[in-house]
């Protein structure tokens, strides 16, 4: 059986303040089938301190506190956990109803402790890059055996 996990993305950081575009990790725990359940708040500068951040809060997750909210501007929900006063996952999404913010919020919450940890990084980037084109490689005859 397929268990949830948590992935580890290599993506640009917002904009410094210089207008630097510096990679950055961030960790998400993705359900069995790869759905997004929640997400960390805040990039690291290694995977080492991002994979850090994860088992910290899967040895504190039972201290963590969850909080619903509505975003003022379309009146959706989102859901976040706090660990010790500081925030430490947000929902990977806004939800239409209370109703479906609680129920992932306990997926989420469900995942946590048993959910594996991948080692590694994935890129990630922003927009869509336009393909490079390549010259196609050299076609194989197939011979007939007979």
């Amino acid at each position: 059986m397929q268990h949830s996990r948590f992935v580890f993305l290599a993506a640009p950081m917002p904009e410094s303040k210089d207008g630097d575009e510096a990679d950055g990790i961030l960790w998400m725990l993705v359900s069995p089938n790869n759905r997004p359940l929640g997400r960390g708040t805040s990039y690291h500068e290694t995977y080492g301190s991002c994979r850090q951040a994860v088992l910290d809060l899967k040895a504190n997750y039972e201290r963590a506190k969850p909080v619903e909210s509505t975003v003022e501007m379309t009146g959706q929900w989102t859901w976040r956990m706090d660990l010790d006063g500081e925030p430490v996952a947000v929902s990977s999404r806004s939800y239409l109803r209370s109703r479906e913010c609680t129920y992932n919020l306990e997926r989420f919450l469900e995942a946590v402790p048993e959910a594996q940890v991948v080692a590694g990084t994935r890129s990630v980037r922003r927009g869509r890059r336009r393909a490079s084109v390549t010259e196609a490689p050299p076609r194989r005859e197939l011979r007939n055996a007979g």
